[in-house]
């Protein structure tokens, strides 16, 4: 089974950002497009990290799907090699299987469905495979919307998993603090004559930890979260540690504002500092994107949930995402992007990622028939 094989193949092909080297699926990818006939150009902002995507049609509309190239590291808990894929219980297993290689491997297949059918399009597919999504897309999706200038008038991101279930308009925003704890290192027998950054980083940690942000509920969206995603600090035992630091991750709601939410935090850190005056903390921005949401009746909507229940016999529930997708630089340019693929969501960046085979043929079907429908 060629999906099979795909799939299979793309796992094998190590991809974990950082650092990336997604130059390893475009190779292959374009000895897919290269065997298929299907046109493609290859956009680098660096060249072990490049995107790829294949054209079929012309003009207008543009219609453009896009499964990214990266995955995130494998971590610990799997019972086989996280790059090695295995075949069990009709289902396939390794890192990036659903996010986003399953995907990937469904979007070739309906690549190569529809090229048998190119002329008859009434417009454009572009078959995207960018890098770099799951550390922020500097190198992928915005590279290629703000420095290339793709710009299609539709776009779908299978990156929400939902076995086809749903269809996600509306997203969470982000935004990634790094707090740098400076302190005075000393003798560990001698704390008293050093400043703690490690003790002083947990004071201000532990008042962020209580902070209840301001915000009004979405009816698609669930409550705003901070996740304490890194911390660091320490050299020995034996040493007052003179610098910590600790990464937030924090997802907010449309009506939020991410700069009110920065200066509650750097608030925090003045009333910490008040009480503690060798407490010495500046806050850094790593990642900020707005919170987005797209028009529920656009006309991609429409069409993924007629074809979805005409051939599979359901039709998808609209939903909001508290993850983020590629779907946000789109939506900032104004073109309507959403989120439809299949698999769990369970299986987000966890060991043993899998997904069943019969979703990932029923997928590339669906993906063949919408766009079909939306080029017709």
């Amino acid at each position: 089974m060629e999906s099979v094989k795909i799939l299979k193949d793309l796992i094998n092909l190590k991809t974990v950002n950082p650092p990336g080297d997604e130059i390893r699926i475009v190779n292959y990818i374009k000895k897919f497009f290269t065997k298929n006939k299907i046109k493609f150009k290859i956009f680098a902002k660096d060249k072990k990290r490049p995107n790829i995507i294949g054209y079929l049609g012309k003009g207008k509309p543009r219609l453009l799907i896009s499964c990214h190239s990266d995955t995130v590291p494998a971590g610990e808990g799997w019972s086989t090699n996280p790059f090695k894929a295995v075949v069990k219980n009709k289902r396939i297993y390794g890192r990036g299987a659903l996010d986003d290689k399953g995907p990937l491997a469904a979007l070739l297949m309906a690549a190569k469905e529809i090229k048998k059918i190119e002329n008859n399009l009434k417009g454009t597919f572009l078959v995207c495979i960018p890098s770099d999504e799951e550390r922020g897309s500097a190198f992928g999706l915005k590279y290629l919307i703000n420095k290339c200038k793709i710009k299609p008038d539709f776009a779908m991101m299978p990156d929400n998993a939902g076995s086809m279930k749903h269809i996600s308009v509306a997203e969470k925003g982000v935004l990634w603090l790094e707090l740098n704890s400076k302190g005075k290192i000393a003798h560990g027998s001698r704390p008293e004559k050093g400043i703690n950054a490690v003790s002083n980083l947990i004071e201000v940690l532990n008042l962020i930890k209580k902070y209840n942000m301001k915000f009004k509920e979405h009816n698609l969206l669930s409550k705003p979260t901070i996740n304490l995603g890194q911390i660091q600090g320490g050299n020995a035992p034996n040493m007052v540690p003179s610098i910590a630091k600790a990464v937030l991750d924090i997802r907010f709601l449309p009506s939020q504002n991410p700069q009110q939410i920065l200066n509650d935090i750097k608030n925090l850190i003045k009333k910490a500092k008040n009480k503690n005056k060798t407490i010495n903390i500046n806050v850094n921005i790593l990642e900020k994107a707005q919170a987005t949401e797209v028009d529920e009746n656009n006309k991609l909507i429409g069409i993924i949930k007629r074809i979805t229940k005409k051939t599979l016999g359901f039709e998808p529930k609209i939903v909001g995402d508290s993850g983020a997708s590629d779907a946000k630089s789109l939506i900032a340019k104004s073109i309507p992007a959403v989120g439809f693929s299949f698999g769990e969501g369970k299986m987000f960046h966890v060991a043993n990622e899998n997904v069943k085979i019969k979703e990932l043929n029923q997928f590339s079907v669906v993906l063949t028939e919408i766009v079909k429908s939306v080029l017709k």
